[in-house]
């Protein structure tokens, strides 16, 4: 009889800690999404694999190269500064997010803009993303950087790290930012910083 009533008793506990279990921890759908670090230009955004920098951001008509490129709207040029830290890394995915929320793939028009990188342990490679996008997408914009290719059902980085730049553009900014005429010079992406290489 007592080992009846302590077996219920233990089934019973059981139940309580499933129900606890099921009530606080995400499942599902949740369970899958990334872990987003949020950054600022200029701030590393250290991720499980690789540190993230945004050291500058460009908007223009036209990027320089052979041969030079003209934007549909304007290109919103990142420079970045990416460090693999505990293993060689291929980061396969760069992606615009703009204040409402729409996501930008990285243009291929620059030919020495990049859509990837492949990064080795400890050396800092320097690459510039470009977004051909139009001007409502300048205003809050955000570059999403991951190892993982962005796909409809976030699959290839789903509980994995990414970093999630805020890139500094304010709406009073967009304006003046569209108006300007300069050239940017992107240069191929590798050790030596987009500064230097555009000397």
């Amino acid at each position: 009889m007592r080992r009846s009533i302590a077996l219920a008793a233990f089934v019973l506990a059981a139940m309580g800690i499933g129900r606890l279990i099921t009530d606080h921890v995400p499942m599902g759908d949740v369970a899958d999404k990334p872990f987003t670090h949020a950054g600022t230009v200029g701030a590393k955004v250290a991720l499980d694999y690789a540190d993230v920098t945004v050291t500058a951001v460009h908007v223009t008509p036209t990027i320089m190269g052979n041969p030079a490129s003209a934007a549909g709207g304007r290109f919103l040029v990142v420079d970045t500064e990416l460090v693999a830290t505990r293993e060689p890394v291929f980061m396969a995915g760069f992606f615009l997010v703009d204040g409402r929320d729409h996501r930008w793939i990285a243009s291929t028009r620059g030919s020495e803009c990049v859509t990837s990188a492949e990064l080795s342990t400890g050396v800092k490679h320097y690459a510039s993303i470009c977004f051909d996008v139009p001007k409502r997408a300048l205003s809050g914009a955000r570059l999403v950087a991951t190892r993982g290719m962005w796909t409809s059902h976030e699959s290839e980085f789903r509980r994995d790290d990414l970093a999630e730049v805020d890139l500094g553009i304010d709406a009073s900014e967009v304006d003046e930012l569209w108006a300007g005429t300069d050239p940017v010079n992107v240069k191929e992406s590798g050790p030596v910083p987009p500064a230097e290489a555009r000397r």
